[in-house]
């Protein structure tokens, strides 16, 4: 593939176009800093930021517009509750201060969060693990941020590199210099940057069943955790109920207000038989409309496991789901009630299903379980600042605000107030540091060799058995057995990407780093979640199925570490 080297130069290296890398951008040159964007994908047009899973974005703000009791100290003991522990109440403190001026930002940049027609105040719901009506509403998820901020970005000039995978980190003597980066056309680019800011979202393409595009691979964690960044919280990832069929989208806590119908694909009800005794469907329904993730914390966690079960069992449908529809749910009753987010929401989702499909009054959609947001990442201090100096990280690639359990309506808010921290940061570093030199034929004598691809591996059919594997073992039903298993087989896996694997062009090159990456972030997700033995919010062991109170310490991957992970506070680190 040729000794192709190209090198560039910037002050900043933002990873990544979606909402926290847009807010990073605008804060790091109003810093006076000059500001590189590299992302591989369509600047402005990829990313999960961009990509609607649901008919409206939920954005949290304690201002009392949902309810007068509401504000920043109630916001704050919301998320230290769903975070049970493991949290940095730091980073979380910080959050509910900010969110109100994050809102203000974005409203300064045209950005439209919806109002209630009758009042005029703004439209508000209860959102997931949430005591009060605080999400705001965005409607088509978040594209509308990605638009405003995207936007004058470009009226700025800001320097954009779009089609451009990141491959590595240079990192020199506890500090990083920069990023490697392999273009469309195989070139390997150098990329040498006073301060780097990571943005580049999760990892849920790990799963067989996600709510994210397909870009989303997990090359954040797994460059970070080459480059000897720690990570904490990797074994908490919100999964949910999501429609399959007849498209993707998110299933809204609220909608579960209605009781709606489940059945198998021969059409019998099944969640009952998964039920312990003396606990009905419609207990267990009515606890679900809480919130959308999966929570080992209470009774609503038997809608999960059922459907994860019954798909495991065999009794998925051609699609890989179950069936669900609303026939014969009482809607007078549920609309007349303005007081629930069911009457609230329930007209804007109608319409966003019906546009796209799916009449919810006649039509039986399919439900899976599916992937969504990694609650944990990069360990970062109060600026976003990783433990390695100049890497800088925020968005979901970043841990720290969040715990256990994150309250619905929170990461968008996360992505606008450690963006911006991570910008006005990033910018000070680059006025106090300059360019060290760098070899740039480090890449092709390291990481990128490994990847020869003399094989006849399909890596489609090998992505796809991972994804499977982990929607087995990983997903929802974890167990030291099945974790045991999964680890073993990313180790084999590895090792046929690398030396079975078919590589022919530099697209294939770049598909088989992404799927090098998710190879490496199941495994520490697997390695966390088997070190957790006990249950605890979104975390769930069938061989441990209560909470632990002495394991009240975050797993810390750190490959420097005997075991590969330590145990500690994330406010003591």
């Amino acid at each position: 593939m040729g000794e192709d080297i190209r090198e560039v130069v910037t002050d900043v290296l933002v990873i990544g176009s979606g909402g926290a890398a847009l807010r990073a951008v605008l804060s790091a040159q109003d810093g006076g800093a000059e500001v590189l964007v590299v992302i591989k994908g369509e600047f402005r047009r990829s990313g999960a930021t961009f990509h609607s899973v649901a008919e409206v974005g939920a954005f949290n703000v304690p201002d009392g517009a949902g309810d007068p009791a509401d504000d920043p100290d109630v916001f704050l003991a919301d998320m230290l509750t769903a975070g049970q522990g493991m949290s940095d109440h730091r980073l979380s403190g910080i959050l509910a201060a900010e969110a109100e001026d994050a809102l203000r930002y974005l409203e300064g940049y045209g950005v439209h969060f919806e109002r209630s027609e009758d009042t005029g105040r703004y439209l508000t719901y209860q959102a997931c693990f949430s005591s009060k009506s605080r999400s705001h509403v965005i409607k088509d998820h978040f594209k509308p941020i990605v638009k405003a901020l995207g936007t004058e970005a470009s009226r700025r000039g800001v320097r954009v590199m779009d089609r451009l995978m990141v491959v590595d980190l240079i990192v020199r003597d506890g500090a990083c210099l920069g990023a490697y980066a392999l273009a469309d056309d195989g070139a390997t680019v150098v990329i040498r940057a006073k301060a780097t800011i990571m943005t580049t979202g999760g990892a849920s393409q790990l799963f067989a069943t996600n709510l994210y595009p397909s870009d989303i691979t997990g090359d954040g964690y797994a460059m970070a955790w080459r480059a000897g960044a720690h990570l904490a919280n990797m074994e908490f990832m919100q999964a949910g109920v999501s429609l399959i069929h007849p498209f993707v989208n998110l299933f809204g806590n609220y909608l579960w207000d209605a009781a709606p119908r489940l059945a198998d694909r021969d059409g019998r009800p099944f969640v009952a038989d998964y039920l312990p005794e003396g606990l009905i469907v419609a207990e267990v329904l009515a606890e679900k409309q809480r919130h959308f993730p999966f929570s080992s914390s209470d009774i609503s966690r038997y809608v999960e496991i059922s459907i994860q079960k019954a798909i495991n069992e065999g009794r998925a449908t051609e699609k890989g789901g179950v069936h669900l529809d609303f026939i014969g749910c009482d809607f007078d009753r549920l609309l007349a009630d303005k007081s629930r987010s069911f009457g609230r929401m329930w007209a804007m989702t109608y319409h966003w299903h019906k546009e796209k499909g799916a009449d919810l009054y006649a039509d039986t959609v399919q439900i899976a379980c599916s992937a969504h947001a990694v609650n944990g990442g990069l360990r970062i201090d109060e600026d976003a600042e990783s433990n390695i100096k100049g890497l800088f990280a925020a968005g979901e690639v970043a841990a720290g605000p969040h715990g256990a359990d994150r309250l619905g309506g929170n990461m968008s808010v996360t992505c606008q107030v450690f963006g911006g921290r991570a910008g006005r940061a990033a910018a000070a570093r680059a006025k106090a540091v300059g360019h060290p030199a760098v070899d740039a034929h480090d890449a092709h004598r390291g990481f990128l060799a490994a990847f020869a691809g003399q094989g006849a591996l399909d890596l489609a059919v090998l992505r796809r058995e991972l994804q499977e594997r982990a929607n087995r073992s990983l997903l929802i039903l974890r167990s030291a057995a099945g974790l045991s298993d999964f680890r073993a087989f990313c180790a084999e896996a590895k090792q046929r990407l690398r030396q079975e694997s078919r590589i022919e062009t530099a697209e294939d090159r770049v598909r088989a780093l992404e799927l090098n990456n998710l190879i490496e972030v199941g495994d520490m997700m697997a390695l966390a979640a088997l070190n957790r033995p006990e249950s605890r919010g979104s975390h769930y062991r069938e061989d441990f199925p209560m909470v632990d109170r002495s394991l009240e310490t975050n797993i810390v991957i750190d490959q420097s570490a005997p075991d590969g992970f330590i145990r500690a506070r994330l406010a003591d680190l």
